[in-house]
């Protein structure tokens, strides 16, 4: 019996093998500690972005549902009805894209374009006109710097109220539409300071391309502006006049939230020195080409950002150049 006891007691763990087996249980408990908290932390960044950018996918969905509803109701009439002289397209209403803060257009310069149109939207702040339908309003988008302080809620401080680029959505009233009082220009859109509100936050630039169907080579519409009035009393009229285009090519690009809070004051300095000489001239050749290198200058300066981008066929086009 004794030696059966001592041969019980020699099959038992040393010492040794005590602290070697600790030390292992210790050296797993570290390996799973580091790779539930990089999981933690991927999954964290990732939830970041995905909601940094929810709001940008938001605002981008609904400025591409305004703009499939633009509508110019052109129609065809004589120029002088008193004296005619000759037939041509004519509208009351306007299609205009510009370089957004110029011309005294709303937005921030070198943040790509503004357009400014009007649509069907039914928005109206009477109750004489509830219930009915197809009322016009004039839209407008673009992107602007700025300070949130006129939208927080009244218990936020000012200190509270961040810097930031915005993509901005006006709408006009159906019984404040003032585009029928200036028929020939677009003093109409200097009343789009008013009834403006932000639609998505850290939206940098908004790149418009007013273009054809098909073939590139050689486009009538090439460039990053587009007005349906200009030159429109001219014979012959030239094809943008009253009419419009038949496809509008948008992108949006926006940045996260943790790039803008790193950047801080310096946000509205360092998008400009990204977006200088980009988007200017000849979409046809450089819109995709100025893209790819607006997002290397992003990457450059570890800015996380997303891109998005569509072609919108106009439905209210009746394109005949």
């Amino acid at each position: 019996m004794p030696s059966k006891d001592k041969a019980t007691l020699w099959n038992g763990f040393t010492i040794l093998e005590l602290l070697v087996a600790t030390a292992v249980l210790a050296l797993i408990l570290v390996v799973m500690f580091s790779l539930i908290t990089q999981t933690g932390s991927v999954w964290r960044s990732s939830s970041a972005r995905i909601e940094a950018f929810q709001s940008a996918r938001r605002g981008f969905e609904t400025l591409t549902r305004s703009l499939e509803q633009a509508t110019l109701n052109t129609y065809w009439d004589y120029d002088d009805p008193n004296n005619p002289t000759v037939y041509r397209r004519k509208s009351e209403l306007h299609f205009l894209v510009a370089n957004a803060g110029s011309n005294g257009l709303p937005g921030t310069p070198g943040t790509g374009q503004a357009v400014f149109f009007q649509a069907p939207v039914n928005k109206t702040g009477s109750t004489n006109y509830d219930g009915l339908t197809g009322l016009i309003n004039a839209c407008g988008f673009y992107v602007q710097y700025g300070s949130d302080s006129a939208w927080k809620p009244p218990h936020i401080g000012e200190d509270q109220a961040r810097e930031r680029f915005r993509l901005m959505q006006w709408m006009q009233a159906t019984e404040s539409l003032t585009v029928y009082e200036n028929a020939t220009d677009n003093a109409w859109v200097t009343t789009a300071d008013a009834d403006v509100v932000p639609v998505a936050d850290n939206v940098i630039a908004l790149i418009i391309w007013p273009k054809e169907e098909g073939d590139e080579a050689n486009p009538v519409l090439n460039s990053y502006s587009y007005d349906s009035r200009l030159n429109a009393t001219n014979s012959p009229q030239p094809a943008t006049a009253n009419q419009l285009p038949p496809l509008l090519k948008v992108a949006i690009v926006a940045i996260d939230e943790t790039s803008a809070v790193r950047l801080g004051n310096n946000l509205q300095s360092t998008i400009a020195a990204c977006m200088s000489g980009l988007f200017d001239s000849s979409p046809a050749a450089n819109f995709s080409e100025d893209l790819k290198k607006l997002e290397g200058k992003l990457a450059e300066q570890s800015i996380g950002y997303r891109s998005f981008v569509t072609s919108i066929p106009m439905r209210e086009a009746k394109w005949s150049p």
